[in-house]
C-alpha cells in the first residue's frame, strides 16, 4: 500500500510543537544539539531575527521526522541552513527509530520549502547523517569522541594523560595551593562565563580568528549559559590560589558528555591547566558511567591524542538561482583550499 506523506511548517516554538518535539525525541538517536531544551536556548539567544521553518515531516498521519531550519541574509543573498550555527557542532533532522529518511523525503521537504521561503542556495553544514541528501557534499571537518565501552583503549589513554596531570599538580603543589571545582555554586559559574569571554577573545584575537564574541547575540548566548537547565549544561574549573586558570562550560545529554568550552590563562601554560583539568573531567565521566567523552569538532592535537573514535561531517551544498550558483561554487573552492593546506600542515 502506498504511503502518504505530509509536511507541515511553524515559525516559533509553541505547546503543539514542544510536545510533538519531545516525543519524537525519546524516540529517535540525536545529539544534544537536537534536543528541545537546546533548540529553544539557541533559538531565544541567537534565533530571534532569523525566518525559522521548523519542518515537520509525517508519514500516514505519523510524525516521523522534525528538521529545525532557518533563513538567513547576508547582504542580498538567502539562504537556507539548520538552526544553531555557529554553536552547533553536530547537525541532522530528528528521525523517528525505525523510520528510513530518504533522499526522496529530502526533496519533498525541499520542494515544499521552496515554494513557501525564498532563497538563494542551500548550505547545511557539520552534518552527521548523509545518507539522505542527493549527493551534494563535502567532507569539512572532523570530530573526537573517547568511548569508554573501548576499555583497552579508553583506560590507556586515560592513564596515561593521568602521569602527565600527576606530575604537573605536584609541580603547583610546591609553590601553590590548587583545586578543582567540578560542581561550582552560582556565583562561580558567573566567574567561568567571564574567564571564558575574556580569555577566549584574547585567544582568538592572537590566532586573527574570527571573533564571534564581538557579535552581541553570539556573546549573549555564552553570557546567559548559567540559565541554561543545569540538567543538561556542566560548568567546572581549577584554581590557583584562589583565581580561576582554566575552565570549562559543556554539555551533557543521554550519559553523553561534550566538551565545548574550554579555556585557560596563558600565565599559566607551562603547568598544563587545561589538561589537569581535561582529566579531571574525563575521570569523573568515566567514574559516573557514561557513555563517551565528545571532544566534538576541531583539529586540536590533544583531541587527536586522546580520542579512540573519530567521524566525518560534511556539508551539503545546492543552488536556486544563478546567485546560489556562484555562492555555492565559491564556498566549495574555499572548503576544498581549507582541506588542502589542512593537509599541507600534516606533512
Amino acid at each position: 500500500m502506498k504511503k502518504e506523506y505530509k509536511v507541515e511548517f511553524k515559525s516559533n516554538f509553541d505547546e503543539e510543537l514542544e510536545k510533538k518535539w519531545l516525543d519524537l525525541e525519546k524516540n529517535s538517536e540525536i545529539t544534544f544539539f537536537q534536543s528541545l531544551n537546546w533548540q529553544k536556548y539557541w533559538s531565544k539567544t541567537c534565533g530571534l531575527n532569523l525566518s525559522k521553518i521548523f519542518t515537520l515531516f509525517y508519514e500516514d498521519n505519523l510524525l516521523v521526522c522534525i528538521l529545525p531550519f532557518n533563513i538567513n541574509q547576508k547582504f542580498f543573498i538567502k539562504f537556507l541552513n539548520w538552526n544553531g550555527f555557529p554553536f552547533s557542532d553536530y547537525n541532522c533532522p530528528i528521525i523517528r527509530k525505525n523510520f528510513e529518511f530518504k533522499s526522496d523525503h529530502f526533496e519533498l521537504i525541499l520542494n515544499k520549502i521552496k515554494r513557501t521561503s525564498k532563497f538563494d542556495f542551500i548550505n547545511l553544514i557539520n552534518n552527521i547523517n548523509i545518507s539522505y541528501f542527493p549527493n551534494n557534499f563535502l567532507e569539512t571537518n572532523k570530530s573526537y569522541k573517547l568511548i569508554f565501552s573501548k576499555k583497552e583503549t579508553s583506560v590507556s589513554i586515560i592513564s596515561k594523560l593521568q602521569k602527565k596531570v600527576n606530575y604537573e599538580e605536584n609541580r603547583i603543589k610546591k609553590s601553590f595551593k590548587i583545586v578543582c571545582d567540578l560542581k561550582p555554586e552560582i556565583d562561580t559559574k558567573k566567574q567561568i562565563i567571564n574567564f571564558f569571554i575574556q580569555e577566549k577573545k584574547k585567544q582568538l584575537n592572537r590566532s586573527n580568528a574570527w571573533n564571534y564574541l564581538n557579535i552581541k547575540k553570539f556573546s549573549d548566548y555564552i553570557v546567559n549559559l548559567h540559565e541554561f537547565n543545569s540538567e543538561f549544561i556542566d560548568f567546572s574549573c581549577l584554581k590557583i590560589n584562589d583565581k580561576i586558570v582554566s575552565s570549562h562550560i559543556g554539555y551533557k545529554y543521554k550519559k553523553q558528555f561534550y566538551y565545548i568550552f574550554p579555556v585557560y590563562d596563558p600565565a599559566f601554560k607551562k603547568y598544563s591547566v587545561g589538561n589537569i583539568l581535561l582529566h579531571k573531567l574525563i575521570k569523573n565521566c568515566d567514574d559516573n558511567n557514561y557513555q563517551l567523552f565528545d571532544f566534538t569538532i576541531g583539529n586540536e592535537l590533544y583531541k587527536k591524542k586522546l580520542n579512540n573514535n573519530d567521524i566525518v561531517l560534511f556539508n551539503y551544498l545546492n543552488h536556486n538561482n544563478f546567485i546560489g550558483m556562484i555562492c555555492v561554487n565559491f564556498l566549495k573552492f574555499k572548503y576544498k583550499l581549507k582541506n588542502f593546506l589542512n593537509t599541507k600542515k600534516i606533512v
